[in-house]
């Protein structure tokens, strides 16, 4: 298609059209929202009325090329009026509209005066002994209502005109002691959390009270028998004076005056005891319905120490092993196993030792350039006289020193 400068086709005329409509609409929509007036330019132009609308659109021909337009053209349009302006009309209210402002505007006021005398009431404890206001809200002051009076402000009645006498300001613990003692909680340094608060005497119950004297293991003397004749008596001595500590815990029906004569029998062992000499196990101390035991606080650490009688320890180890003499056998086998565990370990370490000497020395011969089985031989500095018949070398290699005594 041939194309001559100056003429345009139809189908482009009508594609020019249509990007004009366009940005005009779009030009009127924008001064239609900032408010602004809608300039006119002096470089408008003419053009067919578009189809379906008779008014005339102005739009500016800024950054239109001159080949294309070549005539001024009035373009129409629906969207501005012939000789209207573009600035916004002044709504006027009714009168339905302002009476509805006005009410809400009172009622805002009220409310707001409201507020106010509830803050007064809350910040001031003897309003209620003052007259209150019954001002209009309109002649109420806000910047007055919301000033909070200090407590030892005088307040003047305007009523009465008396004043409020003055209160001195409460006396703070903290401003004159550092540190009371009467208020301080010992929180152990932070590493032990107690979770649970130590209740009086009063307060626990008979279950909590009886859980204690387990734990202290706190036995007082036993009631005097009603029956003699069927009483508890000592195994040995057939007394009637039993020791309630071991009669309660490990069932034992023993005097005092036994217990201290026979230490052998009935005295007390510990745990690390009961393992090392009679060579139980742990699972073994643990079950109660085999070794009865008392546990005590322990002086050496935290965890509670066991304690359990040495004739029942024996009488079980002795049915455990077979008797004494399997007992001792079996020790015996033991310390032989544990001597030969620590030579054997002594031996590792000492064959590791001479391996690492080994690897020392092969290094050493050979950062110095010399063979492997080769003999050193000494080669020795200039001697130094210490005195007239003693000299002192040293060997230049391997830094040993000699002296020698030079007999005349």
């Amino acid at each position: 298609m041939s194309f001559v400068r100056g003429q345009l086709t139809e189908e482009q005329k009508r594609r020019i059209e249509a990007n004009r409509k366009r940005a005009a609409e779009r030009l009127q929509k924008k001064q239609h929202r900032d408010g602004g007036i809608l300039a006119q330019s002096n470089n408008n132009i003419s053009n067919p009325r578009s189809e379906g609308t008779g008014n005339p659109v102005s739009i500016s021909t800024k950054g239109i090329p001159s080949q294309i337009v070549t005539t001024p053209v009035q373009i129409t349009s629906s969207f501005v009026e012939p000789g209207s302006s573009s600035k916004r009309a002044r709504i006027e209210l009714t009168d339905e509209q302002r009476n509805r402002i006005e009410q809400n505007r009172l009622k805002a006021i009220e409310i707001q005066a409201r507020r106010s005398e509830q803050r007064n009431s809350s910040s001031q404890p003897d309003s209620s002994s003052q007259p209150q206001s019954t001002a209009a809200p309109a002649d109420i002051n806000p910047i007055e209502d919301v000033v909070r009076l200090n407590k030892n402000t005088t307040i003047q009645d305007s009523n009465a005109g008396k004043s409020k006498k003055f209160e001195p300001p409460p006396i703070r613990k903290m401003d004159y002691i550092e540190y009371d003692f009467a208020t301080m909680q010992d929180s152990r340094g932070g590493f032990i959390q107690d979770d649970g608060k130590t209740r009086s005497v009063d307060e626990q119950t008979l279950e909590e009270w009886k859980e204690k004297q387990q734990e202290q293991q706190i036995i007082r003397e036993l009631p005097p028998p009603i029956d003699i004749d069927n009483a508890p008596r000592c195994f040995d001595c057939n007394s009637l004076e039993i020791d309630p500590n071991l009669y309660t815990n490990f069932n034992v029906r023993a005097c005092r005056k036994c217990v201290k004569e026979k230490p052998e029998k009935y005295a007390l062992l510990t745990k690390t005891e009961c393992k090392e000499d009679y060579l139980l196990t742990e699972p073994e101390l643990k079950d109660t319905s085999l070794l009865a035991r008392i546990e005590k606080p322990n002086p050496h650490g935290y965890s509670r120490m066991q304690l359990f009688v040495r004739y029942q320890v024996e009488e079980y180890a002795w049915k455990k092993w077979g008797g004494p003499e399997e007992l001792d056998k079996e020790w015996e086998r033991r310390e032989q196993q544990r001597l030969k565990r620590k030579e054997k370990k002594y031996q590792d370490e000492l064959r590791e030792m001479r391996k690492k000497t080994r690897a020392e020395e092969y290094t050493r011969k050979l950062r110095n350039g010399q063979g492997i089985g080769e003999r050193h031989v000494h080669d020795w500095s200039a001697p130094i006289h210490l005195n007239d018949n003693i000299i002192k070398k040293r060997c230049i290699d391997c830094g040993i020193e000699i002296e020698e005594v030079i007999i005349l």
